[in-house]
């Protein structure tokens, strides 16, 4: 007779005992196998800026330093890149620098862009969506909310205009159309340890990303959280869409996060002060 027939004969409240024990025993051991992740902040810029360009209704023009990067989400035989910064042509065309490529940041943490086969958008402004042509074989995923509005009819209006570059947002209409873009509505699931989570608030489509590692739950904020003051004490910053939606994005962020040490803003140099650096430029959550 099977184990599974000598179970069916049992007294039914041994029966359901050995059940629960069979059940907990694959759920140990889906918790064992769970991969976990290292998260990398790649900086490919840092320049001089002011406090009125990070707090909204600051009234202290004080000087600051803001970061740009791209995260790499790097598992046992995966990487998936979170942004992809801006290019050295938009950077000459606004006036910016760029100290590298961020494709050249990837390959000094081991990771060959043109085999990089996710790459996942938080939102459309013009510093985390150029070098799209440095992932050929990638997939990307970003929120229909986002390419909903920056195709719609708001997007020619200056103040919208301003913060993104046309040729990167007809590059992502035409991923969508090659099947290469997945468009997500709300909160899903990429893969196992990895999800994403519609915030809005900076932009109408803003998403953070939700990872598994093994010092517990972090949180790619990107551009829902500036800086870790922003988080703190709870300051919207200037390039908002909707303020409310901005604040309840940072509740989502320390609800997600194991805690505060856990989450990667979007332009804060401090992150250099609280995680370990691989290499010059690089930090990252490196426990796995």
């Amino acid at each position: 007779m099977s184990v599974l027939g000598e179970v069916g004969c049992m007294h039914p409240v041994l029966r359901r005992a050995i059940s629960v024990i069979f059940r907990s025993s694959i759920y140990s051991e889906e918790i064992r196998l769970m991969e976990y992740y290292k998260i990398f902040a790649i900086e490919y810029e840092r320049r001089q800026a002011l406090s009125t360009e990070i707090f909204l209704r600051s009234m202290d023009p004080e000087p600051m330093f803001m970061s740009y990067y791209i995260w790499a989400i790097v598992g046992a035989n995966t990487a998936v890149i979170v942004d992809t910064g801006y290019t050295k042509e938009t950077a000459l065309s606004r006036g910016r620098k760029q100290q590298r490529c961020p494709g050249e940041g990837l390959k000094l943490i081991g990771i060959q862009p043109d085999e990089v086969e996710q790459v996942i958008i938080t939102h459309f402004h013009w510093d985390h969506l150029g070098n799209r042509a440095l992932f050929p074989r990638a997939t990307f995923y970003a929120q229909e909310k986002e390419m909903a509005f920056w195709t719609g009819r708001y997007a020619s209006v200056p103040i919208f205009r301003e913060v993104i570059e046309p040729d990167d947002i007809v590059g992502m209409v035409r991923l969508n159309l090659s099947g290469h873009l997945t468009l997500i509505d709300g909160s899903r699931e990429l893969f196992p340890g990895i999800s994403v989570h519609w915030v809005g608030g900076h932009t109408p489509g803003m998403q953070i990303v939700e990872v598994a590692t093994a010092g517990g739950t972090a949180v790619i904020a990107s551009d829902a959280v500036k800086t870790y003051r922003n988080l703190t004490e709870n300051i919207p910053d200037p390039y908002v869409n909707d303020i409310s939606e901005m604040i309840d994005g940072y509740e989502l962020v320390r609800n997600l996060a194991e805690n505060e040490s856990l989450v990667f803003p979007g332009h804060d140099p401090e992150v250099f002060n609280r995680f370990g650096s691989p290499a010059e430029g690089i930090v990252g959550l490196l426990q796995g």
